[in-house]
């Protein structure tokens, strides 16, 4: 009954997810939905029941994203995006399937693979909860008033921005004309291959596009995520006595990590994603996946070792064949 009203919670956030409720588009909320996931599966372990509950949860979850977005099917490049997507959807859930199968062999070690077999279920299900999420922060537009538009840098070849980091600064100058007294603060430093830093080519994107340059900020410095926000903490001190509002633009996969690393830095950040291009989406949604719950790594290495634990107490309760 727990483990039920637990997919219960999880299926009700997933509501809230698809029609985009604001209070939703919240790191908090994310990392909440995947504890209770957590949670149902050690509770299925512990009691040597299959999670069926929350499969059919996961299952709503996936069909709510593609009804959301139904408009992946509409051309070529969004459609083979979701073949890849699904392709690689498909090789995890025959790795988890092939595991929890050794659990039933009379072999010493199958109380790992029952863990393993966990670990993946438990990896497919916080991946759908993490699309869920950064899907409605690309719809979220804040209703906070703000002080500052944060928008993040992304490689460049050239000293023109690429397609990416347009989506950022197009997304961004849709805020700034709600609000046009604000500031924006561009933020990407020169990496080695590229020729200009990505700040001064997104204020020259800006000003050609009618911003003011004496409401962007520059930093030039950063050469990763969490630098973006490093340095960015270090200029708004000196250009804010007080800590301003800020709301923080990037890419749709890349704006839960931005918010996890402006968390370290005491920066109250409202994120709205933009657009990725398709012929890399599900690298980057994999990537950042990874990159952000390797955020909470404490959380994880106590949930693994429970999980282990559990599996442990629960191998001698798996029938032999």
């Amino acid at each position: 009954m727990l483990s039920l009203f637990l997919c219960t919670l999880i299926l009700i956030i997933y509501l809230c997810m698809f029609f985009n409720f604001k209070y939703t588009a919240r790191l908090t909320v994310y990392i909440s939905q995947v504890i209770l996931g957590f949670i149902s599966i050690i509770l299925h372990i512990g009691n040597h029941t299959f999670p069926f509950d929350l499969i059919v949860v996961m299952c709503i979850g996936v069909i709510l994203l593609h009804i959301k977005h139904k408009h992946l099917m509409q051309t070529r490049s969004s459609a083979l995006f979701l073949k890849r997507l699904y392709y690689i959807a498909f090789k995890l859930m025959v790795f988890t399937l092939a595991c929890f199968y050794i659990t039933f062999s009379p072999i010493a070690i199958n109380v790992i693979f029952l863990w393993i077999s966990a670990i993946a279920f438990s990896t497919a299900f916080a991946f759908i909860c993490y699309l869920s999420c950064s899907s409605n922060f690309s719809k979220n537009n804040p209703a906070m008033d703000f002080d500052i538009i944060l928008v993040l840098g992304a490689g460049i070849f050239t000293e023109q921005v690429t397609p990416m980091l347009a989506n950022r600064l197009d997304r961004a100058l849709a805020l700034y004309k709600l609000q046009p007294n604000t500031y924006m603060l561009v933020s990407g430093g020169q990496g080695p291959d590229e020729p200009i830093s990505e700040a001064l080519a997104m204020q020259r994107y800006l000003i050609s596009l009618g911003v003011n340059p004496d409401q962007i900020l520059l930093e030039d410095k950063s050469t990763s995520t969490l630098e973006n926000m490093q340095y960015s903490a270090k200029m708004l001190k000196q250009h804010f006595a007080i800590p301003p509002k800020i709301v923080c633009v990037t890419s749709q996969f890349h704006i839960m990590r931005a918010i996890r690393f402006g968390q370290k830095f005491n920066l109250k950040l409202a994120g709205v994603g933009s657009h990725t291009p398709y012929h890399f989406f599900e690298i980057a949604l994999i990537r950042d996946f990874l990159a952000l719950m390797y955020q909470y790594k404490t959380l994880l290495t106590v949930y693994f070792a429970t999980l282990f634990f559990i599996c442990i107490i629960a191998f001698w309760h798996i029938p032999s064949i």
